[in-house]
């Protein structure tokens, strides 16, 4: 096993950790919090610069400001009615069921993530490296990645470099 291998077993098995204590509830959830905040955001930046900060020159930086507000309170919003739902979960006797699949959503998140993190590799000189080239897992994730492969513009697909892509 090489550096690559124990690195992204590591982040993989971190992520399932942390997703089993958290449930897959948490973890949608937590996925559904930063999105809805950052397009709740989005939408109500512009408005609430006008009520709040109408005085503040320059407007670029109350929308900016307004942004982070909006975006702050609607997360704590969010992260309370999750906080509420994992509880209600506890309560009624589906806590192992919800840590069990969050466990199973974690793992495939870290299995997600490593993909991602070797496909930006493969823009680089990395995988002819003796590290990558030894490594246990690396072949399977490259496999991986080249599911995406098709996706990606043709400019970008062009100039990767592992081997085996």
């Amino acid at each position: 096993m090489t550096v690559f291998d124990v690195l992204s077993l590591g982040l993989i098995l971190l992520t399932t950790l942390v997703a089993m204590m958290r449930g897959l509830v948490g973890e949608i959830a937590s996925l559904l919090c930063w999105v809805v905040a950052f397009i709740g955001a989005k939408v109500l930046a512009v408005p609430v610069a006008n009520l709040a900060f109408a005085s503040m020159q320059p407007q670029a930086l109350a929308t900016s400001l307004s942004f982070v507000l909006v975006f702050g309170a609607l997360w704590i919003v969010q992260r309370l009615l999750r906080a509420l739902i994992t509880s209600a979960l506890q309560t009624i006797g589906l806590g192992g069921v919800n840590r069990i699949l969050g466990a199973c959503f974690g793992a495939v998140k870290g299995v997600i993530i490593v993909t991602l993190v070797v496909l930006i590799c493969t823009f680089t000189d990395l995988p002819k490296s003796p590290m990558w080239r030894n490594s246990v897992t690396a072949g399977m994730f490259e496999q991986l990645a080249m599911l995406a492969v098709p996706y990606l513009p043709s400019f970008l697909a062009d100039k990767l470099n592992s081997p085996s892509v």
